[in-house]
């Protein structure tokens, strides 16, 4: 592996990340939806219970830093602020649309390995994408469960009312 073509390819892969979360960003909320197939829960997530129990996903969620953290305009997926369904809704749609452009980065990431002209370099920066976005995506998967959980709630609460 050329250390050379390594920073250029890694250079030109973070221009490609860039440009995939700014689309995700631009991209309106009203297409997104958690029960597509993409976000759909999966029976062997069990409520996203399983990523707990492998992973201790809630050990280490809230270390990882958050694009909010940087773009204040930006939708914050650290915690819930509030408990009214229209926001419960908006945060579940948002952990779609952070899902999707994580899922985006990586597979961006295979396809510049497949033209790169050093492989050696371009399949380590697959793995690198690999492991700095599957985290999130896996938050993204622990959380929606919990917070369709909580909006279910609230609606059979609010239809009680």
């Amino acid at each position: 592996m050329n250390f050379l073509s390594f920073i250029y390819n890694s250079f030109v892969f973070l221009i490609v990340s860039i440009i995939n979360t700014i689309i995700s960003i631009k991209l309106p909320v009203s297409i997104f939806h958690y029960d597509s197939w993409l976000f759909r829960e999966r029976s062997w997530e069990k409520k996203g219970a399983v990523y707990q129990y492998y992973l201790r996903v809630k050990k280490w969620k809230n270390l990882l830093p958050e694009l909010s953290d940087f773009l204040a305009f930006l939708f914050s997926k650290k915690q819930i602020k509030r408990y009214n369904p229209d926001y419960l809704y908006r945060f579940a749609l948002e952990t779609c649309r952070a899902e999707l452009a994580h899922w985006c980065i990586i597979i961006s990431s295979f396809l510049f390995a497949k033209w790169g002209d050093d492989i050696g370099s371009s399949i380590l920066i697959s793995f690198i994408a690999v492991v700095f976005n599957l985290p999130y995506i896996i938050i993204q998967r622990y959380n929606r469960p919990r917070i369709l959980s909580v909006l279910a709630n609230k609606k059979t609460s609010l239809k009680e009312i």
